[in-house]
């Protein structure tokens, strides 16, 4: 009665030899046939004429024999002509003496055709998937390689606005101090305006050579890492605390300080024009011989974090640190403040 009552699966068993000994009406329902039209005959009657062809009834049979079991999703013919996908289970029948005594078959319809080119598929995928990384990390190279230029015409106008510029500007605001001093002759008032010119020009220095700290800290290069962030604090208008054991050194390429750098400043800048920040920390942390870590808290507004990630700023730093396969964290929330942690390999690790 169970297995009769049983009609989404063809469940029938074969003897030794593959002949069907019994059915149910599951396989009327799967593929048409009657059970006088089926009993009596070898199971292969319901496979497909290219599993006939290729044998596919025996060598399951002996898979069966052989394991226990045999599982397969293949082809079998509908008594109308037409061809269904079944998922196939035999399993091989023993007695209590280990002697083969027939095999037991499920049958069902498969929803989805197993698709025999699907070895071939994967390998074309994953060639696919290795040449989308290929490209990834060619673009990666090239992306690091426009930064890197961008980041030398940067120091070099840098240099010249320090060495050049901000040098021609102090010997002329020297001179006009001079020559306010030597111009006794002429009114107060004259003598007035070129003190003015000397302040102006002396002012015009400093602002030249902030400009060339902007655009490359020349600290970063001659002292370190260290050094330019401590820079970078003093030169911000408001408090800004920056810590770092002196007694540590920290070796890091190059490239990877002046993108730690500009996280800091970006993160910095941030903090200043949009969380309106009264006060920043910056922390420069050894994590372990291979990590250090750069922390910039601030007591600014925050933001959702859902939201602030749009921003061209933190889209930057994400992408720097990107660059130098470290990794960034960013917590905030409204009226509670930002704090942004990037971590990053030291040098040769």
């Amino acid at each position: 009665m169970l297995v009769e009552g049983v009609r989404r699966y063809a469940i029938f068993m074969l003897d030794p030899e593959g002949i069907i000994l019994t059915w149910n009406r599951g396989i009327q329902e799967l593929l048409g046939y009657t059970r006088e039209e089926v009993v009596g005959h070898s199971g292969e009657i319901v496979f497909s004429a290219t599993d006939r062809t290729a044998g596919a009834f025996k060598k399951e049979r002996a898979q069966a024999r052989r394991y226990g079991e045999s599982i397969k999703e293949h082809l079998n013919r509908h008594k109308d002509g037409t061809e269904v996908w079944v998922h196939d289970t035999a399993t091989s029948l023993l007695n209590a003496k280990g002697r083969l005594i027939g095999f037991a078959k499920v049958s069902r319809r498969s929803n989805l055709p197993p698709n025999p080119d699907a070895e071939a598929i994967a390998h074309q995928l994953a060639k696919a998937l290795a040449t989308v990384q290929i490209e990834i990390e060619h673009r990666r190279r090239l992306e690091a390689k426009l930064l890197t230029a961008v980041e030398e015409e940067r120091q070099r106008l840098g240099r010249d606005l320090h060495d050049e510029l901000s040098q021609r500007l102090a010997a002329i605001a020297l001179m006009t101090h001079t020559l306010a001093k030597k111009a006794k002759g002429r009114s107060a008032l004259d003598r007035e305006k070129i003190r003015t010119i000397g302040n102006m020009l002396s002012e015009t220095v400093g602002v030249a050579r902030n400009l060339s700290r902007g655009l490359h800290p020349l600290t970063l290069t001659k002292q370190g890492l260290p050094a330019a962030l401590a820079e970078l604090a003093e030169r911000v208008p408001k408090e800004v605390q920056f810590s770092w054991p002196t007694s540590k050194r920290l070796e890091v390429d190059q490239s990877v300080a002046l993108h730690v750098y500009r996280i800091a400043e970006e993160a910095v800048a941030n903090a200043l024009k949009h969380a309106g920040a009264t006060k920043i920390t910056i922390k420069l942390q050894k994590l372990s011989a291979r990590k250090v870590a750069l922390t910039i808290a601030d007591n600014g507004k925050g933001f959702r974090q859902s939201h602030g990630l749009q921003g061209m700023g933190l889209q930057n730093m994400k992408y720097r640190v990107g660059a130098i396969s470290g990794s960034l964290k960013i917590t905030t929330a409204p009226h509670r403040g930002t704090l942004v942690k990037c971590t990053f390999p030291l040098r040769g690790k």
